[in-house]
Parts: C-alpha cells; sequence; structure tokens
C-alpha cells in the first residue's frame, strides 16, 4: 500500500498539467483513462480535496462507505455535488454506486436502518421485495448502482468470510434470488453488479487481506459457481471479478504460450476475465475489478501494476476504494502505460468508449426515475420487509446476523 500523501503534495497527473504534452491527443487520453475508474474517499463532505481530486482524475463514477454518510440529508448533497461536478462540462452522467446488499453490507443502515440479509430474504421467498427497498433507497439518494447481488455459493468453506451474504449453498438457490433481486432493484431502474466472479464460495480466506487459493477443479467450477453467472448474464449490467486464484480455470483457459502461467487472482487474468467471461461465455455487460486496494490485488506488486494487469486481463472498470493517493497512483500507472504502448492504449480506448455509452444510457434511465427522499417512508418499508421476513422464516432458520 502506498504512503499516504497530501492532496498538495502529490505530484500532478502530467498529462493534465505539463504544458509540453497539453496537446488534445494526450489530453483525451486522459480523459479516457479517467472513465476507466470508479474511486472511493475518506471523507463525509464535498470539500476542496475530495474536488480536487476529481478534477485530476475525472473518474467515471464514484462509490459511497459508510465512512461517507453523516445523514440522510448530508448525503443527498454530498452525492448531488459530486454529481454536478463530474457533469460539468455536459457530459454522461458518471456512475454513483454503493454496496447495498442487506445484512452486514449495508453502507445505508445508519441513516435508514438495517436492510435484512440476502439469506434471511431468500429463504422468507422475499428476494424480490428485498431487492425492490434496496432500489428505493438508492433512488432516494440518486445513486445508480449497486453492487449486489452476491452470487457466491453458501459452503463451510466460505461461512466465516461470507456468512449471510450468500443467499443459498445450492446454484439454483442463488439464481433464483439473484433474477428477483434484480428484478426489485429495475423497479427504480438502478444497476444491479453480481459478485465475486468467478465465485468466492469455497474460498477460505478474506480477500480483503490476501489472495483465496480456490482448487476446485474446472468442471465443478463450471457446474457450480460458475451457474449463476451463465443463467443471469442476460440480466446483469455488471459482473465484479475476484481477488482470488483458480488454478484450474488458469489451466483451462490460458492461451498456449509453452511456459507455465504465474498464478494471478482472477480480476488480474487473462484467462478468467478474458478467456472465460468475455469468451467463452459471451459476457457482453461491463466487467470491474473488485476494489484493487484489497491484499488480494497487492500480493507483491504495486496497485498501479495491479490496475494496468487488470486492464489488460479485460477489465473494463476498475475500483480504487478509499485512498486518494491510490486513486492518483493508479490512474498515472494507467496513463503512463498507455503512453508507452500502442497495444495497451487500444485496450483503454475500446473499455473507455464501452463504459461512456453505459454511462450515456444512466440519462435516459434518470428521466424515467421518479425521483423522492421519502425517508422515513423507507424506514417504515424496511421494518415492515424486516418483520415479515422474520415472520416468514421457518422456526429452524437460524436468522442472520445484520452485523
Amino acid at each position: 500500500m502506498l504512503r499516504d500523501r497530501g492532496v498538495d503534495s502529490y505530484p500532478k497527473p502530467r498529462s493534465l498539467y505539463h504544458s509540453d504534452i497539453m496537446n488534445s491527443a494526450m489530453f483525451n487520453l486522459s480523459v479516457q483513462v479517467g472513465h476507466l475508474f470508479l474511486i472511493g474517499f475518506e471523507g463525509s463532505v464535498y470539500d476542496r480535496p475530495l474536488e480536487d481530486l476529481l478534477r485530476e482524475v475525472r473518474p467515471g463514477g464514484v462509490i459511497f462507505f459508510q465512512r461517507n454518510i453523516t445523514g440522510a440529508a448530508e448525503f443527498a448533497e454530498l452525492v448531488r455535488r459530486t454529481a454536478a461536478f463530474l457533469s460539468t462540462p455536459p457530459s454522461a452522467p458518471p456512475f454513483l454506486a454503493i454496496d447495498l446488499e442487506g445484512g452486514k453490507v449495508d453502507r445505508l443502515r445508519d441513516v435508514l436502518g438495517p436492510l435484512p440479509s440476502a439469506r434471511d430474504a431468500a429463504r422468507a421467498g422475499l428476494a424480490r421485495e428485498l431487492g425492490r427497498v434496496a432500489g428505493r433507497e438508492l433512488a432516494s439518494f440518486s445513486l445508480h448502482a449497486d453492487f449486489a447481488p452476491v452470487l457466491d455459493l453458501g459452503s463451510p468453506e466460505s461461512e466465516s468470510v461470507l456468512g449471510n451474504r450468500t443467499a443459498g449453498k445450492s446454484p439454483d438457490e442463488v439464481v433464483r434470488f439473484g433474477g428477483e433481486f434484480l428484478e426489485g432493484l429495475s423497479e427504480s431502474n438502478i444497476l444491479g453488479c453480481g459478485k465475486h466472479f468467478p465465485g468466492l464460495g469455497s474460498g477460505r480466506l478474506d480477500s480483503h487481506l490476501e489472495m483465496p487459493r480456490i482448487e476446485k477443479e474446472e468442471s465443478l467450477l463450471w457446474e457450480q459457481d460458475l451457474f449463476p453467472y451463465r443463467a443471469l448474464a442476460s440480466r446483469l449490467p455488471m459482473i465484479m471479478v475476484a481477488h482470488a486464484a483458480y488454478p484450474s480455470l488458469e489451466r483451462a483457459f490460458a492461451s498456449s504460450t509453452g511456459h507455465p502461467m504465474p498464478l494471478v487472482p482472477a480480476s488480474l487474468s487473462p484467462a478468467i476475465v478474458s478467456g472465460l467471461l468475455k469468451g467463452r461465455m459471451g459476457y457482453e455487460g461491463l466487467v470491474l475489478s473488485d476494489d484493487l486496494e484489497m491484499g488480494g490485488a497487492l500480493g507483491g506488486r504495486s496497485i498501479g501494476e495491479a490496475a494496468v494487469g487488470a486492464l489488460r486481463a479485460g477489465c473494463d472498470l476498475m475500483l480504487v476504494c478509499r485512498h486518494a493517493d491510490n486513486v492518483r497512483a493508479t490512474f498515472e500507472a494507467v496513463l503512463r502505460e498507455a503512453e508507452r504502448d500502442s497495444d495497451f492504449r487500444v485496450l483503454v480506448e475500446k473499455a473507455a468508449q464501452k463504459a461512456l455509452r453505459a454511462r450515456q444510457r444512466l440519462r435516459a434511465a434518470k428521466t424515467q426515475a421518479a425521483a423522492f427522499s421519502d425517508w422515513e417512508g423507507l424506514r417504515r418499508e424496511i421494518i415492515e420487509l424486516s418483520l415479515e421476513i422474520e415472520r416468514r422464516l421457518p422456526p429452524s432458520a437460524e436468522k442472520g446476523s445484520g452485523d
């Protein structure tokens, strides 16, 4: 992880601030690189350091976390000002995203109340209602994308890491939950994102800290962990790729070079992103890496190297979720590599165009969505949903923790 530095002490991106390369071609390249990032930040107010970061990188979107939220009205104003800045001069709206799965991953719980977990909603047969309420929560703050549903399979191996984030143990349970949750989100024109491809259900380690190595055979992964993605691919606007290694998938989908391939996380693997997801499965939506600040992505490499690797693997968007110095480091690393390598520049241009087309569709969806901020009404809906799920859960079911 790179050392934190203040905004003023960090060197400005060269293509925006060095007059010797301020020609239109290089400026366009820097804009294209910015399109590839969804970034997070530390604070809870729209201030000068945040605006400086947005101005320097011009990211394609922003992801918000619990640390950014102090109250409903304050958060709505933060989202409004962030969106306004990134939409000026008039351009495609930025992606405005959050993790709202329910249960243990619920960034809005402190301002609207805790949303029930995916597992409890699935067991109660109320997955669509969970997605509908989650979508209304996002829409109330003018957010566009929910990084949910989780499509990992529940298993004894991953229980200590994933817990009630998984909807069920079988592929059919997960597909049923995921499809209904997406239908609920769509009522508010919210984009869903399936995660964590190709599946963390057999992982024993937390990829926030280190890279899990999943030894499951390719045939079993195809029939089990990958089944939800295969079944829901046409309904998933986005898929997030995990920072876990899959030796059997590397062997099955790596190009034949005559040399052993180093084992890398799926998010940095051309075999898994381009060969499997985009190739064999034919997925045409947006592919994004999980947060590149996570330990599972950084083992033995800088965050800039991880960003370049994710794009070479075939990712269209990258998450850098917290530290401003890491946002700048990844932006600069990708820009330098695109200036140096014409083939890599083509990858950047194609990914940027794909992301921009998706953002342009947000404007059409937004005009159809009814903006509202009935937060008291939403709080009542969440309580009613929680009570209904509790009522429907079979007596033998252990209620998932919301902590």
